[in-house]
């Protein structure tokens, strides 16, 4: 059977994407709860929530986010640069907020080091990476590359990054190691390099290119459940119980940071598996997407900053007045279903009566808060980076903070 056309007919609101979008961003928000706020991740409740998000997490984010991109009303070089420098100041504020002004605040009241080193105002968040991605893209799509081709140099500068990796691990100075650290992993505090995830932006993309044009897509659901999944499912197995040449250990920091080579191409397999097994569970529904889930998936960025305000600087007040952390393996699996409750809440909220976001403000508001936001990154990169000693990473556990 013939599941593509030569031309576009699948157009409009994909609501298997949508559900997909959802799925990652509940899966993130429990994952970030325990990392966040657990005194402990050995537990069974933690353990089936990070795997599920190693299977999706930030790379099935970023395919999303591709595959959206052909779905965008504009799709201009131009449009991708402003949606970029949008998403790397709005990176920026969240970084401050999350990890600056707590960690500033405990260092001022305690004069303890490890306060003083998660300051943090220069990392490679995810919301950082999306940023350099659409500044990429913006490049590649003017030089009017083709899918492919884009799919190619992701995947180059996916096997990159492992090699280099091989070869390199700091130049001794950490603001160098930061400032390479949003290209490829070094020892600075660098979780999402644009060399290790782009390639899964590029395959959203590719994606999003070859959706447009599916005229059976429940054939291809079907098709892609009998062949992908059992493939998924065997290489998985495979991860989790044999030792691979090049390959870091599975759910390892290096492995989730790096995704490489085969790592990588699963993963991009696991994210068709799941569109389809959304799409037919949509068709059983009627077509009809579930409230939250569209939400979720409406509001995603809202929800990945919003929930940062309510886990890491938690953390930072739980070690600075009791030295501990939420106990069990229950406590911080409803604190994340708590802050999902409040999260819907202020996001419904604001949408109803303020309608306020970053990225909406306009003109002489905007280049003002956009200036202030940068320029307050400056000012607390000259007041904490001297005094820092040992500088916090995921390498070192952020120092038990």
């Amino acid at each position: 059977m013939k599941f593509f056309s030569r031309e576009d007919v699948n157009l409009g609101r994909q609501t298997e994407v949508d559900c997909l979008k959802a799925f990652t961003i509940f899966l993130m928000l429990i994952v970030h709860a325990y990392e966040a706020c657990a005194e402990n991740f050995d537990n069974v409740i933690f353990e089936a929530f990070h795997f599920m998000e190693t299977l999706t997490g930030a790379a099935t984010f970023m395919i999303c986010m591709g595959l959206g991109m052909r779905y965008s009303r504009s799709q201009s070089p131009k449009a991708y640069l402003r949606r970029g420098l949008e998403l790397l100041t709005v990176g920026q504020l969240l970084n401050i907020l999350r990890d600056s002004i707590p960690s500033l605040a405990a260092y001022w009241i305690t004069g303890e080091q490890k306060y003083i080193a998660n300051v943090l105002v220069v990392q490679t968040d995810i919301l950082t990476f999306a940023g350099l991605a659409f500044v990429l893209m913006a490049l590649l799509v003017r030089l009017n590359l083709s899918s492919g081709a884009l799919l190619g140099i992701g995947f180059g500068m996916n096997a990159a990054a492992l090699a280099l990796r091989g070869l390199f691990h700091t130049t001794g100075n950490y603001a160098l190691d930061q400032l390479l650290g949003f290209f490829i992993v070094t020892d600075a505090e660098v979780y999402f390099p644009l060399f290790s995830y782009f390639v899964f932006v590029a395959f959203g993309y590719a994606l999003g290119g070859a959706y447009r044009r599916i005229q059976d897509k429940d054939g291809l659901s079907t098709r892609v459940l009998q062949i992908a999944v059992p493939v998924a499912a065997l290489y998985y197995a495979l991860r989790l119980t044999t030792p691979l040449p090049l390959l870091p250990e599975f759910l390892s920091t290096e492995q989730y940071i790096l995704n490489p080579l085969t790592d990588a191409a699963v993963n991009c397999l696991s994210a068709v598996c799941f569109l389809a097994v959304f799409y037919k569970l949509l068709k059983r529904n009627g077509g009809r997407i579930p409230a939250l889930a569209a939400h979720l998936s409406k509001h995603i960025n809202s929800y990945y900053c919003l929930s940062f305000l309510l886990f890491t600087p938690l953390e930072t007040v739980m070690v600075l007045l009791w030295d501990s952390l939420l106990p069990g393996a229950v406590l911080p699996f409803l604190y994340g279903l708590l802050v999902l409750v409040i999260c819907h809440a202020v996001i419904d909220w604001n949408e109803r009566k303020l309608g306020f976001t970053v990225t909406n403000l306009r003109g002489r508001r905007r280049v003002i808060v956009y200036s202030a936001i940068w320029l307050a990154t400056l000012l607390i990169c000259v007041y904490a980076y001297p005094r820092i000693e040992v500088f916090a990473t995921i390498w070192n556990d952020y120092l038990g903070v």
